[in-house]
């Protein structure tokens, strides 16, 4: 049994039960993952465009009136991805509309109905996964016949319906209608996303992951980010939302929690964290374009048990650092990004910089809250906690971190996941 601790919640995983069938490996597959990056609407001067519900199709078939109604790999029901994204499927045990218990940052456990709406592919849909490649956990990934494929997404209505169902008028409305030459053992992700919100223009961005071909140090976590944001918004460019421009320069703090201070209750910014020695404010990258296919990867420290742990129990402090607004910062080391306008003059709002916090609750931060600050500046933590038969260790992980108009999703990758690390 795994348990996944991540910022005060437990995320049991377990690795030896399974209620579907285990199917036989694809000969020469390729590996992919999909998500849909198109909001509900970013601001309300885009009420207007395409409902962010939406079926993925890959070499569909079409009827007698040339729509599609299924395909080779059909992806129903995708909704709008959530911030996070772990390279484990969490709830690729249950079904589609399934009731899921979980335990809230009160340890109270609530039941949350997801309805008929899977957050990615091959999310919960129950299908071959990639095998673990260069130390990575790549469950998240389907396996898909390598070779060229057509790739659509199709706007459809958020009921219980199968799109195989849908009416043929429904079927019809093509959002996204794209081909790609899949390479045999190569692992891709692939985003629906909107190119222009001004102009209601749509596409697919395909990254093929770079990172099963690079060496990684064992003992260090990594984090990497990429702008994927379309055409600036007139909107954005007059200050009312969050936007990342073309040319963004990245720094970064890593903290650490001062434990004489943390339990005197003075105010936050009075040294409740300290930067860990040698990561003050360092200049990590600059981005020079959107959409970018590559990702240059930062290398930070993995902190050893006793950073999160006193005497074998996890660090928790009672005082009000641990709730921020709509959920918690957590107890454990944090790194912050700082994130620049290379070009101040053009981006003088007051969202820059943006400074993300990669210290938040899971949970509390999935969902994109409209108008709450708390969801604009923060991420879950990069260090992710597993208990394997009882002793819990640190594990390094890989995270993308992905820029799109107004929010930032995370993408995290666990490394080393079929070894315990020596800490």
């Amino acid at each position: 049994m795994r348990t996944y601790i991540c910022i005060g919640i437990l995320l049991v995983l377990v690795g030896s039960c399974r209620k579907y069938p285990e199917a036989s490996p694809l000969s020469g597959a390729a590996y992919i993952r999909v998500f849909n990056d198109i909001a509900t609407s970013v601001d309300f001067l885009h009420s207007q465009q395409a409902p962010p519900f939406l079926t993925f199709i890959m070499d569909p078939h079409l009827d007698a009136g040339g729509a599609p109604d299924t395909g080779l790999v059909v992806g129903d029901f995708l909704g709008t991805r959530q911030l996070y994204s772990l390279s484990y499927p969490i709830n690729e045990g249950n079904s589609l509309g399934v009731d899921l218990q979980q335990i809230d940052n009160y340890s109270n456990n609530v039941t949350i109905t997801p309805g008929y709406v899977n957050y990615e592919y091959p999310g919960n849909a129950h299908v071959p996964t990639a095998p673990a490649l260069n130390g990575f956990d790549l469950s998240s990934w389907a396996q898909v016949p390598s070779g060229k494929h057509r790739f659509v997404f199709v706007i459809r209505p958020q009921t219980d319906t199968a799109f195989s169902r849908l009416s043929t008028t429904i079927r019809h409305q093509i959002l996204i209608d794209t081909t790609l030459d899949l390479q045999a053992g190569e692992v891709y992700t692939m985003e629906a996303l909107s190119t222009d919100l001004d102009n209601n223009r749509y596409g697919a961005y395909v990254r093929q992951e770079q990172f099963i071909h690079q060496a990684f140090e064992p003992d260090q976590l990594y984090a990497g980010f990429v702008n994927l944001s379309g055409v600036t918004p007139h909107s954005a460019r007059l200050g009312y939302f969050p936007d990342f421009p073309d040319s963004t320069v990245i720094y970064y703090t890593y903290y650490i929690h001062n434990d004489f201070n943390n339990g005197l209750g003075v105010e936050f910014g009075q040294d409740h964290y300290n930067p860990l020695t040698g990561y003050n404010n360092n200049y990590y990258t600059t981005l020079n374009q959107r959409m970018a296919t590559q990702i240059s990867y930062l290398g930070l420290p993995l902190l050893d048990k006793s950073y999160f742990f006193i005497q074998d129990s996890l660090r928790s402090y009672a005082n009000y650092l641990n709730n921020s607004g709509y959920g918690y910062m957590g107890n454990f080391p944090f790194v912050q990004f700082s994130i620049y306008a290379q070009d101040s003059t053009a981006y003088a709002h007051n969202y820059l910089p943006f400074v993300l916090n990669c210290a938040a609750n899971p949970v509390t931060f999935n969902n994109y809250l409209p108008g709450v600050g708390t969801t604009f500046h923060f991420t879950p933590n990069l260090d992710l906690l597993v208990n394997v038969g009882g002793q819990v260790s640190v594990y390094p992980t890989l995270n993308i971190m992905e820029m799109v108009y107004d929010r930032v999703y995370l993408m995290q990758i666990q490394n080393a996941f079929n070894q315990v690390p020596n800490q």
